[in-house]
Formats: structure tokens, C-alpha cells, sequence
């Protein structure tokens, strides 16, 4: 589509007027699938390049902590009225009429398709209220961190008065989530992103520390996920997220299970074909692999990157909500876990964007997904 494609979404069902203490408490005619995928992304710069301040326009400041922000306030605040208010600021337009998932999977030649499920308890919804009534708009996942309390997203994905439902249950109120509320104390991003189609769309990744639930820690509650450096371009990989109500009228999690990622050309990115990955999966964990629990793992990546993490084509076309991008963990992302481990915003200079593949094979990527 012309607009950024934000992987950003809206929900219906999280209402309550009561408080929150202490807690333990995602058819008809098939359209065709494109021939292949558009046209490859032109990036802002050339392959290598050193992006300098203020060369993406769209750079933007992390918004500031709010001390007054609580639970309770999060809980009273998303009252039943004003999630049905709230709007898919992603620029998406309804499912398109008839659609159902593609058969074959462009990257590999074999049928992928996602699926619904009832979601882990390391992996959630985030709801903030910039922009008007934004509800759910983004996907996030718990990871291990000394003050155990960090959850990691994309960049993209920061607001004011932002909140965190692990496993998000549609038949539940706010009160009585599985897992709670968490508000975000203090947001962590690279100051060098910029969410747009140059090399620092590579750097699409942030980090939130989360306030506590009464006398409780998040980590202590879901447990956390592992964080490991992208081995290289290809690897198997699970993705899960909760993308819109309006492509996702379950109101669940939804994941794509064991996708072999390729390389996203002039970026150092990677990407997946498997339908059903539609706006709100944004921040979404890539699993390499699982803990014997089935609730935690070992993440190397997270739905995001050029232009929000997807295909900038129309939203009729079938590869609008196949192609999904990750940017690669690597030295940046570390630095920053670092850094909000450490409650710190360092600047770490320039963007270099590291050596990339000569070729990617044949199939040619286009450009976003928030």
C-alpha cells in the first residue's frame, strides 16, 4: 500500500472499571497469489552507508516516563467505551472481501499458512492512548532481565501510557486478565532509528521496563525469554503476535510455526512468507527454539524493520499480510539490551550498516509491516 505498513492493530474486548491490585493472576473466493513478490525496496542510502543524524526525517524521541502512570490508572482508563472508540492508527483497511490465507509459501514453494492458538504467557498485547484512542496496537514478549521487569518490541512501537497484557484473554475483563496489567515505567530505542525505508529501518527494535503489579515483578509472574544474536540470514523460526480484530475475529494470538526466514535485499533484515500475519503483530517475538515448558524460549528477531516490517503493496494483494520482515539481532540490539537493562540512553554513534549478502535468491522483496 502506499501508506506505511504499521503492523499496528485494534482490539475489541478489555473492559473494566475495576481497579487492579496485585495479579497472577489470536471466506469465500480465494485470491490468487502474485506471480512474485514487488519490486525490491530502494534504500535512503547506498548499501554500507553511514547514516548521520537527522538523515531520516521520521527519527523520533522516545516518549517520557510518567511517574503517575499505575495499574490502577491502566485498568480505569480502558473502560469498555473507549476501547470500542479506539482506531487502527496503522492506516489499514479492512480484510479485503472474500479473502482467505495463500496456499503456497513464495520463499520456500511449500504451503504456510498461520494459525490461531490460545497464545504463551511470555508473549502479549501493548495498549497505549497516543494519537488519539490507540488500543491494542502492538505485540510484545518478556525477556530476562536483572531487575526482571523488560519486555522487547519494535521501535515502532513506542507510545505515552503504554501497557502490557501477557496472554491477552478476549473473554476476560482488565481485572481479570490471566497475567495482568503491566504499565511501561521507561521506553529504551536506538536513537539512530527511524521508522521509514532507510538503512535505519534496520535498527527496528525497543526495549520497555515495566512497573510492578502490586508487590510483583513481571518476570517472576510469565518467566522470560532468552535473547540470542541472529545466526545469519536463514534459519527456522516461530513468529507469534495478535494482529487486528478486523483480521483476527478469534481475538487471539496467532503464529506461524517452524518458517525458514531468507534475507530482505539491501537491509540487514530478514523475512518470512506465512499468511495470516496482518496489522498488531508488530514487536512480535521470532522463536528459534522452545523451552521444555512451551510458555518461553530463545528469541532472534521481532516483526518490524523497512517501512514497519512488510510489503508496501496494496492491501488486496495476496503478499500484503505474507511477507513479514525482522531486523537481525546483532552489536546495536545488544548494546541497547544493555542499555535498558542498565536504565540508560546512550547514544552509540552513526549506523554502520554491516556486509550483506551479494544475492538473496530469487525472490524480491517489497517493504513494510507495522
Amino acid at each position: 500500500m502506499h501508506k506505511k505498513r504499521i503492523r499496528l492493530g485494534a482490539v475489541g474486548v478489555l473492559s473494566t472499571t475495576v481497579m487492579l491490585g496485585s495479579t497472577a493472576a489470536a471466506q469465500g473466493t480465494t485470491q490468487p497469489p502474485a506471480a512474485e513478490d514487488p519490486a525490491p525496496p530502494t534504500p535512503a542510502k547506498p548499501l554500507g552507508a553511514v547514516s548521520e543524524p537527522g538523515t531520516s526525517a521520521s527519527a523520533t524521541r522516545s516518549p517520557s516516563a510518567d511517574g503517575n502512570w499505575t495499574v490502577e490508572k491502566a485498568v480505569r482508563f480502558w473502560t469498555p467505551e473507549r476501547m470500542a472508540s479506539a482506531t487502527d492508527s496503522s492506516g489499514r483497511v479492512a480484510q479485503p472481501k472474500g479473502w482467505t490465507a495463500p496456499r503456497t509459501n513464495a520463499l520456500t514453494g511449500t504451503a504456510l499458512t498461520g494459525q490461531h492458538f490460545a497464545g504463551i504467557k511470555s508473549v502479549g498485547m501493548l495498549f497505549h492512548t497516543d494519537r488519539g484512542m490507540r488500543a491494542h496496537y502492538c505485540s510484545a514478549s518478556v525477556v530476562r532481565s536483572s531487575g526482571h521487569n523488560l519486555i522487547l518490541t519494535a521501535g515502532h512501537c513506542l507510545g505515552s501510557n503504554a501497557a502490557f497484557v501477557p496472554k491477552y484473554d478476549h473473554t476476560k475483563s482488565a481485572a481479570k486478565q490471566p497475567y495482568g496489567i503491566w504499565p511501561v515505567k521507561e521506553w529504551f530505542r536506538d536513537k539512530r532509528y527511524a521508522s521509514d525505508k532507510s538503512v535505519n529501518s534496520d535498527l527496528d527494535f525497543a526495549f520497555a521496563s515495566m512497573k510492578p503489579n502490586g508487590s510483583r515483578k513481571l518476570q517472576d509472574v510469565v518467566g522470560a525469554n532468552s535473547l540470542a544474536r541472529t545466526p545469519g540470514f536463514a534459519n527456522k523460526v516461530t513468529v507469534i503476535g495478535y494482529p487486528s480484530i478486523g483480521h483476527n475475529p478469534q481475538d487471539q494470538a496467532f503464529r506461524c510455526p517452524d518458517v525458514r526466514t531468507k534475507a530482505l535485499r539491501s537491509y540487514n533484515q530478514m523475512q518470512i512468507d506465512c499468511g495470516g500475519m496482518w496489522g498488531g503483530v508488530s514487536g512480535g517475538p521470532w522463536f528459534s527454539k522452545f523451552d521444555a515448558s512451551g510458555n518461553t524460549g530463545q528469541i532472534i528477531g521481532n516483526v518490524g524493520g523497512f517501512n514497519g516490517g512488510g510489503p508496501d503493496v496494496n492491501p488486496r494483494d495476496p503478499l500484503y499480510n505474507r511477507i513479514t520482515y525482522s531486523p537481525l539481532h546483532g552489536d546495536r540490539f545488544f548494546q541497547l539490551y544493555t542499555d535498558a537493562q542498565k536504565g540508560l540512553h546512550t547514544d552509540h554513534g552513526p549506523y554502520h550498516q554491516p556486509p550483506l549478502p551479494v544475492t538473496t535468491g530469487t525472490v524480491r522483496p517489497g517493504g513494510a509491516r507495522r
